[in-house]
């Protein structure tokens, strides 16, 4: 896309009168007819279970792509176990210590639960950005020759894609040179499924992918890619802005390995997970060894592939963060499971864009606006033609309109990829969409 020439919005202060600021409450006025809800839910019952939205009514959160709001029962866990039940796990043998590790290991169990899989195969990370690197790593670094290669979008988040070129380059250095093989968007903002059939080769080891695009907000068929690349060619999909907002189940997507972060599904910060299939537990090699660790028996340095939490989790893990991920489990099932969200979020995604479109002069990203109103994943990005999106942004965020701007992670920026991004959640209002497209209409 061409880029559009900018001029500055009117501010606060300036010859244009701004709109007044009002209390956004969580109330949901009759829904449109493209964003029907679930009659027993009520978005006032679930923002009570929220602090942020008690103290701060008024600031409107529309960048849950980038993180979520903390109920106050994950904060409590939190704060628990720093205040009254301090202790390390799997070191000790008194009490304290063993119920601790119980409990982490009942984590880990929900957490395999909850994505379809078995606990041997989950091991607990500091977030997708670090089990993105852990997939290069422990299995790349182990089993890549010179000439296999590696396909990915140059449009994913770069956390998706800089681990490949990472390994790409350090490998190099060693001799082993591996291709980088890029695959295309489609115009409307998933995969091109036929840059994937083309560029498939018997070299092809691993393709990686996101399972909703950060940025459009789109479904990316990882089935289809499944059927593509058969089973020969491993999938390493990043599920960072799908968990907690669908159901995610890795046999079902028939996945190889599966990354995401804790803190966008509920959890505190600094906890995420990478799930492994069973049968290459034994291709993987360790990135950081310490305590906690199995090793095998032998005089050389090697550790057991009982578990990925063997081969993967090494030293003290963030203890507090990993029992918060269990209680935003908890958060979820209290408030009706991930159909609920997944619902709730299609009807948001539904309402905000057919309001947006009433607007003079939008121009919205690839993802929903191409693809038809019938699907969302709470994502929705935009900009208006002779407005600067960061301008954009900072008349919002004087409304207390919180949206994200800028290069949105994407490794590769092209011309006109600056767009506003707004992102729900299930605790998102019909009245704050309300109150977003009063902002626009009355200053664009």
């Amino acid at each position: 896309m061409r880029a559009s020439p900018c001029r500055s919005l009117s501010l606060p202060g300036s010859e244009v009168l701004m709109t007044k600021k009002r209390k956004v409450s969580g109330a949901t006025p009759p829904p449109d007819s493209c964003a029907v809800e679930p009659q027993a839910f009520s978005v006032d019952a679930v923002r009570q279970l929220f602090p942020v939205f008690q103290r701060e009514p008024n600031t409107i959160f529309f960048d849950n792509a980038a993180t979520t709001q903390k109920p106050q029962t994950v904060i409590d866990v939190v704060s628990e176990f720093l205040a009254y039940e301090c202790s390390n796990s799997a070191r000790a043998a008194y009490a304290r210590s063993t119920k601790l590790s119980a409990r982490l290991e009942e984590t880990r169990a929900r957490v395999a639960r909850f994505i379809g899989a078995t606990p041997e195969t989950v091991c607990f990370t500091s977030g997708a950005t670090e089990s993105l690197n852990l997939v290069a790593l422990s299995w790349g670094l182990a089993n890549l020759k010179s000439g296999d290669e590696i396909m990915l979008c140059l449009q994913d988040h770069k956390s998706t894609v800089l681990p490949w070129l990472n390994l790409q380059s350090t490998l190099k250095q060693f001799g082993i040179e591996i291709n980088i093989v890029p695959i295309r968007l489609h115009h409307e903002g998933d995969y091109e499924l036929k840059s994937i059939r083309e560029a498939l080769s018997d070299r092809t080891r691993l393709i990686a992918v996101s399972h909703v695009h950060h940025l459009f907000g789109l479904d990316m068929e990882i089935g289809e890619i499944r059927k593509i690349v058969g089973r020969k060619v491993l999938i390493s999909l990043d599920a960072s802005q799908s968990i907690g907002h669908r159901p995610v189940n890795v046999r079902r997507l028939n996945v190889d390995f599966l990354s995401f972060s804790g803190h966008k599904m509920f959890s505190s910060n600094g906890v995420g997970v990478l799930y492994v299939r069973k049968s290459l537990l034994g291709q993987l090699k360790p990135v950081i060894v310490g305590g906690g660790m199995t090793r095998a028996p032998g005089s050389e340095f090697s550790v057991s592939p009982q578990s990925a939490a063997t081969l993967l989790e090494a030293g003290t893990q963030n203890i507090p963060a990993i029992l918060s991920l269990g209680a935003a489990l908890d958060f979820i099932e209290s408030i009706g499971g991930l159909g609920v969200v997944d619902r709730r979020l299609s009807a948001l995604t539904r309402s905000l864009y057919s309001k947006l479109k009433t607007l003079p002069g939008i121009d919205f990203s690839p993802g929903v606006d191409r693809c038809g109103c019938h699907r969302g994943f709470g994502i929705v990005s935009f900009r208006f033609e002779h407005v600067s999106t960061s301008d954009l942004a900072f008349l919002l965020e004087s409304e207390d309109i919180l949206v994200r701007t800028g290069d949105h992670c994407l490794t590769t920026v092209q011309d006109g990829d600056d767009y506003v991004r707004v992102s729900m959640h299930v605790y998102t209002s019909e009245a704050e969409i309300d109150r977003l497209i009063e902002v626009l209409r009355s200053n664009i």
